[in-house]
């Protein structure tokens, strides 16, 4: 009698999150306990030579530590047989399952067992008839769980539930709760100088460039240092991170996720998201950067989109359109680099098929035709005899309502504060965490609270009622003080030209047209 074959065995046992309510049955004990009692029962001569286990993985992809070790041991042939409490232990995607049980395996010489599937490769059991079934109504279950898991997500974040495992660059999570957000005061002063560079006339590369110069850990680095790791790029600021965190609204207290997700439940690529997608509730934590100052910001990013990052930013750079095709019109230097003067980008692109014209002049005089234009219409917008009183007066109520605004958003942010504290003692009276009387008296806590944050909302809405200007009247005198702030500079700042000009479009004729934020009088 021939002595039996002796097969060498690797068990497999995996348990993600994912598998929701079944994590009892489908534990890693479980798992181990079903592959022991069929190795008992089993006829065939099957010697385990290694346990895998992945505590923790999903099944919808094989980038998994133990399995990854699995595959090596079975090309060093020191397995020649997987065995699986079932087809979901091994995994869930449907074409990754379908080539190693069908393809991989085989040309290996590799036989596997699905034991609660009745699976065998070796002995051709009933289970292999209905395979494709099994690997599609495990992909199946994969996505369903996908897409309860992200509309869980969704709704956090649309409750205003900050889901990050770190804080954005300038916050951290609040150690009381950790969907809130607080500002990590250690950094603040980094991200004001960010915006303020902005200001001053950098772009992103060379803020980038400068943070990188002067040695400032760039955010990923940073939360890495806060853990006690440090890298060789702890110091190498990105271009587009900068920029990420200029756009983010979440500088001026508006939380602000789902800018990217992923291509589908099976990818760990992530793409981005318009920012009309993004998912932003306001007023959820304490603002770093003030929103006028935020605006302004935003305006400078998309008019320095053509700059060049090797040269100083001009005046005028980023305002200027052809007035014949809409495209934005650069300002260049000569060879010798002693004039600048103003090309149609859009020409210049695509002479050859003469689109366009050059639209060209000389750079130093525009911008002094339009300096001379925007100073002599400030003059004629203020009233020279009453303009100090009003403007003082102004200044005044804004600075008052920007104060009791503030104060208002405070107060609603402690409001929901408190709603959520309710919501989570409930939880806890559910869960049996505390009694009824502990219950009762922190909601007695809470509600009285809430009726003191109530009655201070509304004497502040109501002090807000009463210095708000009708809009129009505001919207002049806040006009006013930057025009009078514009009139005091010898030699205005981009930060001022975007207060007050919109666009200037340059025409084929040399005709200059100038688009004010105020009122041409």
């Amino acid at each position: 009698m021939k002595n039996k074959k002796i097969y060498k065995v690797g068990l497999y046992l995996r348990l993600s999150r994912d598998d929701g309510d079944n994590v009892e049955s489908q534990s890693i004990t479980n798992q181990r306990i079903v592959l022991d009692s069929y190795l008992k029962n089993s006829k065939d001569q099957l010697i385990v030579v290694n346990e895998y286990v992945d505590d923790g993985y999903s099944g919808s992809n094989f980038e998994r530590p133990a399995w990854k070790q699995l595959m090596i041991d079975v090309n060093n042939k020191k397995i020649d047989t997987v065995i699986t409490k079932d087809l979901s232990r091994m995994g869930r995607d449907y074409i990754g399952m379908g080539q190693y049980i069908e393809r991989e395996f085989p040309e290996k010489g590799i036989r596997y067992i699905a034991k609660e599937d009745d699976i065998d490769t070796l002995y051709e059991t009933p289970g292999l008839e209905y395979l494709q079934f099994k690997l599609m109504f495990n992909d199946l279950y994969l996505k369903d769980v996908s897409k309860k898991i992200r509309r869980v997500v969704s709704s956090k974040k649309e409750k205003g539930e900050y889901l990050g495992w770190k804080g954005i660059y300038g916050y951290k999570r609040d150690s009381n709760n950790k969907h809130k957000l607080i500002v990590d005061e250690e950094v603040r002063h980094i991200v004001e100088r960010m915006f303020n560079l902005v200001l001053e006339g950098y772009s992103p590369r060379q803020i980038a460039n400068k943070f990188s110069e002067e040695g400032i850990p760039n955010p990923s680095s940073y939360a890495n240092l806060k853990r006690g790791t440090k890298t060789s790029a702890s110091y190498l600021w990105c271009p587009r991170t900068v920029e990420e965190l200029l756009i983010n609204p979440t500088y001026i207290g508006n939380l602000t996720q789902g800018k990217r997700k992923k291509l589908n439940y099976k990818s760990k690529k992530e793409v981005r998201l318009p920012k009309e997608d993004w998912i932003i509730v306001e007023n959820t934590h304490e603002a770093i950067i003030d929103k006028k100052t935020f605006e302004t910001v935003q305006d400078l990013l998309s008019k320095n989109k053509h700059k060049k990052s090797s040269r100083k930013v001009e005046l005028l750079q980023g305002f200027l359109k052809c007035k014949e095709c809409n495209h934005v019109i650069s300002i260049n230097r000569s060879r010798d680099n002693k004039r600048k003067y103003c090309t149609c980008s859009f020409y210049l692109a695509h002479s050859k098929f003469k689109l366009c014209t050059p639209h060209s002049c000389n750079y130093e005089k525009l911008e002094k035709l339009v300096l001379d234009d925007l100073r002599e219409n400030c003059k004629r917008y203020v009233d020279p005899s009453n303009f100090e009183e009003m403007v003082t007066k102004a200044k005044n109520k804004i600075d008052s309502k920007a104060i009791l605004t503030n104060q208002l958003e405070q107060l609603k942010i402690k409001e929901r504060q408190v709603y959520l504290y309710i919501d989570k003692i409930y939880e806890d009276k559910l869960n049996d965490i505390i009694d009824i009387d502990m219950y009762n008296r922190n909601l007695i806590k809470y509600k009285d609270e809430l009726k003191d944050i109530n009655k201070r909302i509304t004497e502040t809405e109501k002090q807000l009622s009463m210095i708000n200007p009708a809009n129009e009247k505001k919207e002049r005198v806040e006009m006013m003080l930057k025009i009078q702030k514009y009139l005091n500079f010898e030699n205005p700042n981009r930060t001022l030209i975007s207060n007050l000009i919109d666009m200037i479009y340059l025409s084929q004729d040399k005709t200059i047209e100038i688009y004010y934020k105020f009122k041409v009088l």
